[in-house]
């Protein structure tokens, strides 16, 4: 059976559905009915509708299907030639285990108990088939991109995009209705359920849109979602107040053992009287009252609903109070989706006046899927939340939905509830959400009002392979995550050997901007003074860098190519360039505007190096030779050059343009400053510099 979307015919083939008892049925002897095509499985019949680009699945059988994969089918698409895919598969991080053992102990200056990481590990690693029990005991919470062909497709890919040539595919999945959809080798869709039935209600499953663009594929495909099922995209959502302001947070600096009051204010009261402008504060993972279920770091479960007195003598909201009175203007919590790791004690549920499910994992509780009952549940807790002053949460461990509920409820009806739960009980009590562990399909299938959310695998300190990795991932994972939800690109510390790259890379996500400094005496107060205003707001790119269109089927690990990401600022084109090569060769490689995510419209455009000071003309068409050794970090700003003159920006900082504002009256440019700072300008084929203060103008 064929579909066409947007005039490329795709082939439906090898459906299937598979039963309790392990049987499968090939479906056949297709029909329309009312507008769906029906197909017979042996006894169960599977009807798909096809509308806008969206698939969506019904099945009815008089015998119990499987409770986990009920079945599925493939995409045929022609002329494929090299595919982008983003993939769940957990083998992906295998060698991230013993770096986390390493470096974070170094860190916090502990002993590692695990021997030091490769600086350059094999990425991609072999990925082979894994059972679904393995898949979940890998904690499936992010993605991972690769550069594969439409037969080596990694299995619980999520997304893939398809280079045809003259032609760009995208193909998303999603959890809607009664299914979570993953697609694998060969475009093989898998339908999983997560609860033994008989019927399956009408699921949304997947989206497929094709454009000669890419990135209007990616974006169209993500579109025809939000028609579908509860998401909204990012554009139409409100934006966190947290994305305003540079932050500080306790994870690496702390992580559980040293978290407390004590240590909290002395890292932000540092960095404060060091000149850093510190706005926004997270209090991370390690403050509660907790009991352990088993040893593992995952069944630690909240005994009360309090802090640890040892850590909090006199409560967060004491910690909260004296950051305000520092100066701080947003506070953020850190919990889990389920409350903590391994869920919450008796006490917890009582002292909030809620109804809980007991944890089939662990000896404990975890709030309700019910749709009525998880509102009261969230609601309350958010309730006792913002009672302790905070202005934000940052809410960890969703992936969990995905087995939490398993055998009682399908992974997709526990998780529209649970995250419909979360996401009004935060706004009714006036908290914005950070989201964490969350990139799997029950979770962003169901933002509609979240919009921000971790992209990647955490930050290790200190490791020059995560330098490397973990920008690549999150730029990667930009291409289809930006369009749900602002990236976050995690935070990272000012005195890492790669801190430069880092903070490069975040400047240019679009999204939230923090770090996790241990000893403000260390921080690089120069480097955080190029991405912060003096009155703390963070500097960040107007939309989220995406990688440009050279770099969109390369892979800037193994291949000898400069990554590169590309976003607006302002009047201007921004571009960042990065060496993040696994050999740590020196590597040449050219700059265009033609490679922009974006249509440029200027004929004449000025460039800037802001690192290097070289500058000089381009058109759109023009190539501009890069050099950078290993890890080595360029910004390019392109401005439109009109009547002779082109404004870069604040010399000052890593995005020059963002402090200031440029008006333009017949041929005069007016500038007005944010901050104190040497404006760089073109004029009359020159580099100009003159000092221009905050809230003054300078006409050109």
């Amino acid at each position: 059976m064929s579909i066409h979307v947007d005039g490329v015919e795709v082939l439906l083939k090898d459906i299937h559905l598979v039963f309790a008892d392990g049987t499968t049925s090939v479906c056949s002897s297709s029909a329309e009915e009312g507008g769906r095509l029906s197909f017979s499985c042996g006894p169960a019949k599977m009807l798909f509708t096809f509308s806008n680009g969206v698939i969506a699945i019904e099945i009815s059988s008089p015998v119990p299907l499987s409770g986990l994969f009920v079945g599925g089918f493939s995409l045929d698409v022609k002329g494929v030639e090299r595919v982008l895919s983003l993939s769940l598969h957990p083998s992906f991080a295998s060698m991230y285990s013993a770096a986390f053992g390493y470096y974070n102990a170094l860190a916090v200056e502990r002993k590692p108990s695990v021997e030091k990481p490769s600086d350059a590990p094999e990425y991609p690693p072999k990925i082979s088939g894994v059972s679904h029990f393995d898949f979940v005991k890998g904690f499936p919470c992010w993605t991972y991109p690769a550069i594969t062909t439409p037969n080596s497709i990694p299995p619980y890919t999520i997304f893939t995009l398809l280079n045809l040539g003259n032609m760009f595919g995208a193909i998303a999945t999603w959890s809607g209705g009664d299914l979570t959809a993953y697609v694998g080798e060969g475009l093989r869709i898998r339908l999983f359920a997560g609860s033994q039935r008989t019927s399956i209600s009408k699921s949304a499953v997947v989206t497929i849109a094709f454009d000669r663009d890419p990135y209007k594929a990616v974006e169209k495909a993500v579109e025809r979602a939000s028609t579908a099922l509860p998401v909204k995209l990012r554009r139409y959502k409100k934006e966190p107040a947290y994305l305003k302001y540079f932050g500080w947070c306790s994870w690496n600096a702390l992580l559980t053992d040293d978290l407390s009051h004590e240590n909290v204010v002395k890292i932000v009261r540092g960095l404060l009287e060091r000149g850093v402008p510190v706005k926004l504060a997270i209090v991370d993972d390690g403050w509660q009252k907790e009991v352990s279920k088993g040893g593992q770091w995952f069944l630690r479960v909240l005994a009360e609903l309090r802090a640890s007195e040892k850590k909090f003598p006199q409560g967060l909201g004491k910690t909260v109070e004296e950051l305000k009175r520092m100066g701080i203007k947003l506070v953020g919590l850190w919990h889990t989706i389920n409350v903590h790791w391994g869920g919450f004690e008796k006490p917890v549920a009582e002292e909030l006046g809620v109804e809980s499910y007991r944890n089939p994992v662990a000896d404990s509780l975890v709030p309700p899927p019910q749709l009525d009952k998880a509102i009261e549940f969230y609601t309350a807790f958010h309730r006792w939340v913002k009672s302790q002053g905070f202005d934000f949460v940052k809410v960890d461990n969703q992936w969990i939905i995905h087995a939490l509920y398993q055998g009682h409820y399908t992974a997709a009806k526990a998780a529209r509830n649970i995250q419909a739960a979360l996401q009004l009980a935060a706004q009714v009590n006036g908290l914005d959400i950070l989201n964490c562990m969350s990139m799997a399909p029950e979770d962003y299938s169901n933002y509609f009002a979240s919009n921000a959310m971790r992209i990647s695998i955490d930050y290790i300190p200190f490791w020059k392979a995560d330098a490397k990795l973990h920008t690549i991932f999150s730029v990667y994972n930009s291409l289809f995550f930006s369009h749900l939800a602002y990236p976050d690109y995690d935070m990272w510390i000012s005195y890492d050997p790669y801190a430069k790259i880092h903070a490069v890379a975040r400047v240019f996500s679009g999204g939230p901007i923090y770090i996790t400094d241990r000893h403000p005496e260390k921080s690089d107060v120069s480097l955080l003074r190029m991405i912060t205003l003096p009155d703390g707001e963070a500097v960040r790119v107007d939309e989220p860098g995406l990688p440009t269109r050279d770099m969109l089927f390369k892979d800037p690990y193994n291949e000898k190519v400069l990554l590169k990401i590309a976003s607006r600022s302002k009047h201007t084109y921004a571009i960042a360039i990065m060496n993040v090569n696994r050999e740590g060769a020196e590597i040449e490689d050219e700059l265009s505007l033609e490679h922009l995510p974006y249509e440029v419209k200027e004929q004449s455009y000025a460039y800037y190096m802001v690192f290097s000071g070289k500058w000089g003309m381009a058109t759109a068409r023009d190539r501009i030779k890069v050099a950078l050794k290993e890890l080595e970090t360029e910004v390019a700003i392109f401005a439109p050059l009109r009547n002779g003159k082109a404004v870069i920006g604040l010399k000052e900082f890593i995005l020059p343009p963002y402090p200031i504002d440029v008006a333009e009256s017949g041929d005069k440019l007016f500038i007005k400053s944010r901050a104190d700072g040497t404006l760089i300008y073109i004029e009359n084929n020159s580099l100009q510099q003159t000092r221009i203060q905050s809230g003054g103008i300078l006409i050109l």
